[in-house]
């Protein structure tokens, strides 16, 4: 079978989430926060950049490191994390980076930290932090929200800034203004100087009541596009598994809610309406849109790996814009660590600080070879009896006759390969017996299968199966 791009996007290796997607002279940059394999906490890394041509959305080129934690002057010893980044091309054709640093961890607010390059995926230099227009540097204690998740948007001459963030209720762990959801101001010429006061933009729940946005209160993740000449706010919602969007009548607002634009579980999109019926392990997401220059519109999110919500990686798949503005979701993604569609016996799991692992689910983990990170390689861990996975967008000409599972495990039994959905043709029974190392497992394939198809692995049997790929001949 063809592979075509899959996700996750990146090397099974790197755990770049928050991703905000830009389209620069023919290649699309992505810039977001930086995980690691197994992290015990968020962003602990420092920036890096990947890109792609907008005409191999396959052909990832690491681009490196662009910004250190240490290049924030307030951050000297690298103690604080750096949070999800925007990146925008200026008025003046420079590249500028803007990222909340949690410098609350060395005696500061959360502020709003700037740093420019000549190129997209440079060193950025720092340049300053944002301030009010007189000067004053904007932080969680400045009256204007929780200073979180920036994004920017530049149109013209004109430069507009957002942040925020929404939780339900105050918290003794948080700045007094969590729950006072998103924000946007627009920039003077500098690039980092307020040029009025900024104003609010989408409610969060404690705002949200009698307005589109009740039933998904913006939480975080600021966002803004121009797609297809209409303007596109993108956040993540109080459910915390999902990227909304919403119409914005300006860049400032005023907005409309319009719907669920990704989830990394499924919830929300057509036929998948509840958690019951996920179809991977959710968590967070933070994400936005990009347009390339053919008119393919792709939505950028992440998702959870290693049974915990600190490793995230970056996935994307096509949508479609109507006429009217409204997007509907699309989904494309393929093989073992690439798996969409990821479920124990038991169903899901919602990650949070309060929910963690156990060993009836299964997840996407990762082992070194030989100590090297961008030798290791990823697979997911633990399918069990009831256990399923899924690629979808696998091409095939009809002429595949055989089905290989590469395997480990204590697991004895059967593993049911099916074609479309979970319970539709099974074309393959792939038998599977313990083996500590890795190994393959084949069957024949009973019927030919031809055209852009879903494959699902149901597994059925005693133990635990590791499964590191899969493929056709």
């Amino acid at each position: 079978m063809k592979r075509p791009a899959y996700n996750p996007y990146l090397p099974s290796w790197e755990y770049v989430p928050d991703g905000e997607p830009h389209l620069f002279d023919g290649r699309v940059y992505v810039y977001g926060s930086h995980d690691v394999a197994d992290g015990e906490s968020y962003c602990p890394g420092d920036y890096v950049c990947w890109s792609v041509p907008e005409t191999d959305l396959a052909d990832w080129r690491f681009e490196g490191v662009i910004f250190r934690k240490t290049d924030d002057p307030s951050n000297p010893a690298g103690d604080a994390p750096l949070f999800a980044p925007d990146v925008v091309q200026g008025p003046d054709g420079r590249f500028y980076l803007y990222y909340a640093i949690a410098s609350m961890l060395v005696g500061r607010p959360c502020h709003i930290g700037v740093a420019v390059c000549d190129e997209p995926a440079g060193h950025y230099h720092f340049l300053g932090d944002v301030t009010l227009p007189g000067g004053t540097p904007l932080d969680s204690d400045s009256g204007y929200g929780m200073v979180f998740d920036p994004a920017a948007y530049v149109e013209g001459d004109a430069v507009w800034l957002y942040w925020g963030f929404g939780m339900p209720k105050a918290s003794p762990r948080m700045p007094a203004a969590v729950t006072e959801g998103s924000w946007v101001v627009r920039l003077s010429s500098d690039m980092v100087t307020m040029a009025e006061a900024p104003h609010r933009l989408a409610p969060a729940k404690l705002q949200a009541d009698g307005t589109s946005f009740e039933e998904h209160p913006f939480f975080e993740a600021s966002s803004f596009r121009r797609i297809k000449s209409r303007y596109y706010f993108i956040y993540s919602s109080l459910q915390g598994h999902e990227l909304c969007w919403a119409h914005a009548e300006t860049p400032e607002g005023p907005l409309t809610y319009g719907g669920v634009l990704h989830s990394n579980g499924d919830v929300g999109m057509p036929g998948k309406p509840t958690e019951a019926e996920a179809t991977y392990y959710m968590g967070n997401n933070h994400g936005s849109l990009v347009e390339l220059s053919d008119g393919r519109v792709f939505v950028f999110g992440h998702r959870h790996t290693h049974g915990h919500q600190n490793s995230r990686q970056g996935v994307a798949e096509p949508v479609v814009i109507h006429e009217d503005g409204s997007i509907e979701h699309a989904t494309r993604e393929t093989p073992a660590y690439a798996c969409c569609h990821l479920r124990s016996a038991e169903g899901i799991l919602h990650y949070s600080s309060s929910v963690t692992w156990n060993e009836a689910h299964p997840y996407v983990a990762q082992e070194d070879d030989a100590g090297a990170a961008t030798s290791a390689y990823a697979y997911v861990h633990n399918l069990c009896d009831g256990a399923e996975a899924g690629w979808k967008y696998l091409e095939s000409d009809g002429s595949e006759r055989t089905v290989r599972l590469e395997v480990r495990g204590a697991f004895t039994g059967l593993v049911s390969v099916r074609i479309d959905a979970t319970d539709g043709t099974e074309v393959a029974r792939v038998l599977v017996s313990p083996s500590e190392g890795w190994r393959w497992a084949e069957a024949r394939i009973s019927s030919p299968v031809a055209g852009v198809r879903a494959v699902y692995l149901v597994a059925c049997g005693s133990a635990s199966l590791d499964l590191r790929a899969l493929s056709f001949a």
